[in-house]
């Protein structure tokens, strides 16, 4: 989404949330009660249509057999357009009781009033912090309030092609593997033809994002009161992402990858960061055997982002006490057994673990991945500008992917100007 687009796209959203906000009796008819006494829920969930969801749809269809009171029905938005979606029917008293968020919208979506405080449901059924994985309940919180509760937690891992690694005679990722260690495996496995040209790739596109964790840097901090983008281990981070293409030639070009879809599915790469929602269409499509291993170490070692899927309740809800027993099964109980081997999500809980350990398309190496859990995950900023920042950074981030510009001089003339723009030091 080019930069002009995204500005558009962000003064809709405050238009939009300024006018749920103002309007009055902001309790929506989303779910009345039927005529045989039964109560129906809403939750919004994206996918690009019933086929990519119908995992989530099995997970709710057990929820309804222990709760016979209860109808869930889903709404199924696309990644890209589920959090405009979810402010337009906020604003026409229409919102879902439940909703999926991208974590970059949490802390404004609760700024706003458009997300219901759960702290009191959280005391009174008695839960306990530590049930969940470290960073769990951080991730749902803004402002020392707790706003959703995640499904599943994760963090990105290096996947690879066996067989390519075999055939090149180049040994497998091992823990605590470097840059340097991934930067000579990439080269002895990205191989060219008489013309020079690219027929197989070390890597896919190297996640910038994911180097900067790797190698100490930081966007912002925490709380977002700072900017720190043009720290040196983020400027290091982005140039040493930009050469694996530019210089290195491990990595396509945008143009290069242009029409070609997924490389590691197509066999056109040899390694890709990839996580459990993979593992299905690498075990089933693939052509080739493949395993996993954590993130290779930049400065800071083999660190990668928390990530994981936030439930939030509407704050429009009419059934607060329903939509909480559909949030409490899917992110605390049964719905956490099951949903390993049914959606290939690691669990937020850590009793649940041994069923994604279990799970049938897990790979040799599944232990890495909580390894990497306990050990090594960076828990990201959360604050109410944060997706605004994207609109700034990401164009700037384009241009130093493509050689056209230098980390080191890109990035510091981008952090004042982030700095004046939303008043940060």
């Amino acid at each position: 989404m080019n930069r002009m687009k995204m500005k558009f796209v962000w003064i809709a959203f405050s238009i939009l949330i300024t006018c749920c906000l103002l309007l009055t009796g902001c309790t929506a008819d989303n779910g009345g009660v039927n005529a045989d006494g039964t109560k129906t829920i809403r939750i919004m969930m994206w996918g690009n249509g019933p086929s990519e969801v119908s995992g989530d749809r099995q997970i709710i269809e057990e929820f309804e057999k222990k709760n016979p009171g209860i109808k869930v029905e889903i709404v199924v938005a696309p990644y890209d357009n589920i959090m405009q979606k979810f402010v337009t029917m906020s604003a026409g008293n229409n919102q879902p009781d439940l909703v999926w968020i991208q974590d970059t919208f949490l802390a404004d979506f609760a700024e706003k009033g458009l997300l219901l405080d759960l702290d009191n449901f959280f005391k009174e059924k008695g839960m306990k912090k530590e049930d969940w994985l470290p960073g769990a309940i951080e991730r749902g919180s803004w402002n020392g309030k707790l706003y959703a509760l995640p499904r599943d937690m994760i963090t990105i891992n290096i996947a690879y092609n066996k067989d390519m690694f075999d055939k090149a005679g180049v040994p497998y990722p091992k823990d605590n593997w470097t840059w340097d260690d991934f930067l000579d495996a990439a080269k002895k496995l990205t191989i060219r033809d008489a013309k020079g040209r690219t027929t197989q790739f070390g890597m896919t596109s190297y996640s910038w994002q994911e180097a900067i964790v790797e190698n100490g840097g930081a966007l912002f901090s925490q709380d977002g009161s700072k900017v720190l983008m043009d720290s040196p281990n983020t400027i290091e981070a982005l140039q040493w992402v930009a050469d694996l293409t530019n210089v290195h030639h491990v990595a396509p070009t945008t143009a290069e990858s242009q029409g070609l879809g997924d490389l590691f599915l197509a066999g056109k790469a040899a390694m890709t960061f990839s996580g459990p929602w993979n593992w299905k269409a690498y075990t089933e499509e693939a052509k080739f055997k493949f395993d996993v291993a954590e993130v290779p170490a930049g400065r800071a070692g083999n660190k990668s982002q928390l990530l994981g899927l936030p439930i939030a309740i509407g704050s429009q809800t009419k059934h607060p006490e329903e939509a909480w027993k559909l949030l409490e099964f899917l992110t605390h109980g049964e719905g956490q057994d099951i949903q390993s081997n049914i959606v290939g999500a690691y669990p937020s809980v850590k009793r649940a673990e041994p069923f994604f350990l279990e799970g049938q398309y897990s790979p040799d190496n599944v232990k890495s991945v909580p390894k990497s859990m306990k050990e090594n995950t960076v828990v990201m900023p959360s604050f109410p500008s944060l997706a605004q920042t994207q609109d700034l950074i990401q164009p700037v981030v384009d241009e130093i992917a493509r050689g056209k510009e230098r980390a080191d001089v890109a990035l510091p003339k981008l952090a004042d100007k982030i700095r004046k723009k939303f008043n940060m030091k």
